[in-house]
């Protein structure tokens, strides 16, 4: 399931203007391209983060009390302008540099899967007839994956490292949901990383569910290197055809 939605999720990138609710409108077996788009990236499901990187280049500065030339202060004044100028227009472009853009799916729901599924099937990968034998069953945890173009911020992570800064928070009750297993998975090479797949145990040791029905917010929280990604997910939205969907 985890890797068909990867490649999925490779070709549906593209961020749609508007679009309906498609998991609540009609079966997956009807989602169009742009159903699938929208599901995979702005959806209750699918949520886009944008990380500023905190490294940063230090610019150079002419130390306090540097002497100047006498007679030349209206020539400093007009080159320290420009310079103002063009640092400001370099910093917003090192600022779009600086973002990594990522984004968390809930891979673990039904209306996950069925992307998956679905967009297979518009990518010609699976045929319609085999639509239903190609949907993976509820797993026994939440999984949460998070993608992006650039993951090189998690390249010096190993797996329990993330999972022990990894966690969602229930905003109900407060209670902090640890990870329990993290996944790294990597391209052909080895080396590049597509996903990070997240689990967490959907029951408590006590036998009691790990996230209650009335819960209307969930926080997800990452931490590797010089960042974190924090996104929340309100499982009262996370609704398809069937009831609630995590």
């Amino acid at each position: 399931m985890t890797r068909g939605l990867l490649v999925v999720a490779t070709v549906f990138v593209a961020v749609n203007v508007w679009a309906s609710d498609p998991w609540k409108e009609k079966p997956y077996k009807d989602w169009d391209e742009k159903d699938v788009r929208k599901i995979l990236n702005d959806s209750p499901w699918s949520k886009r983060v944008e990380i500023e990187r905190k490294e940063k280049k230090q610019g150079l500065e002419a130390p306090a009390g540097a002497p100047t030339v006498a007679g030349a202060r209206e020539q400093d004044e007009e080159e320290e302008r420009e310079e103002k100028d063009e640092d400001r227009e370099k910093g917003e472009k090192d600022n779009k540099e600086d973002e990594v853009k990522f984004v968390v799916r809930w891979v673990s729901s039904r209306t996950l899967r069925e992307a998956s599924v679905r967009g297979g099937i518009l990518q010609k990968r699976i045929s319609e007839a085999d639509a239903d034998k190609s949907l993976s069953p509820a797993p026994d945890d939440y999984q949460l994956a998070v993608v992006g173009t650039d993951m090189s911020s998690f390249h010096s992570a190993d797996e329990p490292t993330l999972r022990d800064k990894t966690y969602l928070i229930a905003k109900k009750s407060r209670e902090r949901i640890t990870a329990s297993q993290v996944q790294i998975v990597r391209g052909s090479d080895g080396k590049r990383i597509n996903a990070i797949i997240f689990h967490f145990p959907k029951h408590k040791a006590s036998g009691q569910a790990a996230v209650s029905t009335e819960e209307k917010e969930l926080q997800f929280v990452v931490r590797t290197g010089t960042i974190e990604i924090k996104v929340r997910f309100d499982p009262q939205k996370m609704v398809d055809r069937q009831g609630m969907d995590l």
